[in-house]
């Protein structure tokens, strides 16, 4: 069992989050603002504190940056209606990677599942992301062909409508995947990749393939761990942002518009990292044609 402290001015986000996570066997305390938040989590031992980012007194952004200096050990989520582009360069600043969405209905699932994996460390497998598979495929990739074959194979596996949109995705993954994770090239330097590589076993790119729930997800996991946080928020911010004319801040970067390209193409892009040893990133469709509501941000590091 762990405490969670959320935060939040409406009450009735608070008491449906504060259901969710008692059924999930949490302890669970609640603050109705920032400051009474901050106040509640200097004073007690909190195992995640969960809060909106635009409250009276003291904004969610605000009350976690001051936690991570006084109570490090605290793991920190925002819970917001906005878009990720209104906070993008607040989230950079203060390493804020986690930043969960209030969609309508409510992602009550998403939600649950993003916060027992952290609290958990359990942030790798595709089961977090469709728990009962109706399919289940698994593949690795040591070759440049193998590449090719399988973001073809898995492309057609998506409605016809999304199939340009998952092979340029896949496409953008298994590169960096391969590229920068498993043979540590330069992603500055893309010119000097070499398509002639045979990866050895224990540093093949893994692949993994769901359907069930109404939805279709793809795991992509190298054994590099090179990726960092703090490395992907800065590349996603060098998209979202805009300079004096309008343009992306990284409009002629020659690298990091991948994990921006793949987020913004799929439903739900999730990163989990444990530094030096794994890096997974997960790609979501979903059946339905409605939209889901704004895009969380799950970066997970561990």
């Amino acid at each position: 069992m762990s405490r969670i402290l959320l935060v939040d001015d409406e009450p009735a986000i608070l008491q449906t989050l504060k259901g969710i996570f008692l059924s999930g066997g949490h302890e669970v305390s609640t603050a109705v603002d920032g400051q009474e938040g901050l106040d509640s989590a200097l004073r007690e031992d909190f195992d995640m504190v969960l809060s909106d980012i635009s409250m009276p007194k003291l904004s969610g952004i605000e009350l976690l940056s001051r936690l991570e200096k006084l109570r490090p050990e605290t793991h920190r989520v925002l819970l917001t209606a906005h878009t990720l582009e209104d906070y993008i360069d607040q989230l950079v600043g203060h390493n804020l990677s986690c930043v969960l969405t209030k969609s309508v209905p409510f992602p009550i699932h998403e939600v649950l599942c993003t916060v027992e994996a952290i609290l958990s460390r359990k942030i790798f497998g595709i089961h977090r992301h469709v728990p009962k598979p109706a399919l289940l495929e698994s593949f690795k990739i040591r070759t440049h062909p193998e590449m090719v074959e399988l973001c073809d194979a898995l492309t057609l596996r998506a409605p016809q409508r999304r199939r340009n949109h998952l092979q340029t995705i896949l496409s953008e993954v298994l590169t960096n995947a391969i590229y920068y994770g498993s043979l540590d090239m330069p992603g500055d330097h893309k010119e000097t990749w070499n398509h002639d590589f045979s990866l050895p076993e224990e540093k093949a790119v893994e692949v993994e393939f769901a359907e069930g729930g109404g939805r279709m997800a793809i795991t992509v996991s190298d054994r590099g761990g090179k990726l960092q946080r703090h490395t992907v928020l800065h590349w996603l911010q060098r998209q979202i942002s805009h300079d004096e004319n309008g343009l992306p801040l990284g409009i002629f970067d020659n690298h990091g518009r991948g994990f921006f390209i793949s987020r913004s193409f799929s439903d739900r892009l999730s990163i989990s990292i444990e530094r030096g040893r794994r890096c997974e990133v997960t790609l979501l469709m979903y059946d339905s044609e409605l939209p889901l509501g704004e895009k969380p941000l799950v970066i997970l590091e561990i």
